[in-house]
């Protein structure tokens, strides 16, 4: 009993002690903090992003210094080579404060793409299916892990893990389940498929053809959110987006081969000219697709859009339409190279909360 005391109040007092200091060195830091946040703001960095980069900008500016007796340790040029060190971590976690200080926690949580949104009909209700945008194996706990970029599934993923907040789909009968199964796995890979053409873009290339592909993940990602909302007017703001994605798509390829794109809405004019460069989709597959003056109709809320079910055709349907488009944007390298991340080395806890070993002291 005693020694349990004993360990929990040294981490208290350790964790009170880092938190006074953080406290401590924010309020020296503060003017210049509030003056750099003011000049990331302008620059529309993510507030997450914002404490590292303004803790570079107090290095670069002379704002501050580490001397380690008489001696300077810290070096503005290099300080990539510093960010593992004790001193480094607790000025990050003193700069992390000022901005939780102001901001509040909820708001420094990071908010990158770090899942691409699907929907999966099951019993013709649609639900949300969450894909992990990369693949991601455990190295070291809390430290280190492997994040592969796929273009499609990878070893040991199942697709049906990821809808979301669905019935248990054991209890279909085999033809539905089969059906579940296949579909969630090629969505997927589709969304995946896209990602990886985005991530991957050649830096020399048009990246304006980048920007009609990120727009077409844009656009699945939102007609799976509104498909699954519930609510009735957001169905035709689905329609909308789905031809959006489909715009996207289809002029990516027509831009990455031409050096332009038409500024028109119509699908199958759209189609034709892609499939002037190898995009292969039958025509036919689109024949029925509602016009561009019925879907903007329906994103004002006029009109009476076609419902869920028929959505959910049309959403298979965009699905094999871009997945065709994205067939002819080749990437910039192979799928299934692994990157080993760690862990915001520059903070003085991982990933678990727990305090790291430093390479070296104050």
């Amino acid at each position: 009993m005693t020694d349990a005391r004993e360990t929990e109040n040294a981490e208290l007092t350790e964790s009170d002690f880092g938190l006074k200091q953080s406290r401590e060195l924010a309020g020296n830091m503060d003017h210049w903090l509030d003056l750099f946040d003011c000049d990331l703001g302008i620059q529309e960095v993510p507030l997450s992003q914002r404490p590292l980069r303004a803790l570079m900008m107090l290095f670069r500016e002379s704002a501050i210094e580490v001397h380690a007796g008489d001696k300077r340790i810290d070096d503005p040029e290099n300080l990539g080579d510093s960010v593992e060190n004790l001193w480094f971590r607790v000025l990050f976690d003193a700069v992390e404060y000022w901005y939780v200080e102001r901001y509040g926690t909820p708001a420094m949580e990071p908010r990158g793409n770090a899942v691409l949104k699907g929907v999966q009909m099951i019993r013709d209700v649609p639900f949300v299916i969450t894909i992990p945008a990369n693949r991601m194996v455990m190295e070291e706990e809390g430290e280190l892990a492997w994040m592969y970029f796929e273009a499609g599934l990878g070893e040991g993923e199942d697709a049906t893990a990821w809808i979301g907040d669905s019935p248990d789909i054991s209890k279909l009968e085999s033809e539905a389940r089969a059906t579940v199964v296949a579909e969630a796995k090629h969505t997927a890979e589709i969304l995946r498929a896209i990602e990886f053409r985005r991530v991957t873009f050649r830096s020399d290339g048009d990246h304006e053809v980048q920007k009609l592909i990120q727009s077409t993940l844009t656009y699945l990602s939102q007609a799976a959110s509104r498909m699954v909302s519930g609510r009735r007017p957001e169905i035709g703001l689905a329609w909308f987006d789905l031809q959006m994605s489909n715009e996207a798509a289809l002029k990516a390829v027509i831009r990455s081969n031409t050096g332009k794109q038409p500024h028109i809405h119509q699908l199958d004019k759209l189609l034709s000219r892609a499939q002037q460069h190898g995009v292969v989709f039958e025509s036919s597959e689109i024949a029925s697709w509602p016009p561009f003056r019925d879907i903007s109709d329906w994103r004002y809320g006029q009109g009476k859009p076609p419902g869920i079910m028929r959505l959910y055709s049309a959403y298979q349907v965009s699905l094999e339409l871009i997945l065709a488009c994205m067939s002819q944007i080749k990437p910039g390298m192979q799928p299934g190279f692994g990157v080993l991340v760690r862990y915001s080395p520059w903070k003085t806890k991982n990933a678990l909360g727990e305090y790291r070993d430093s390479k070296c002291g104050l």
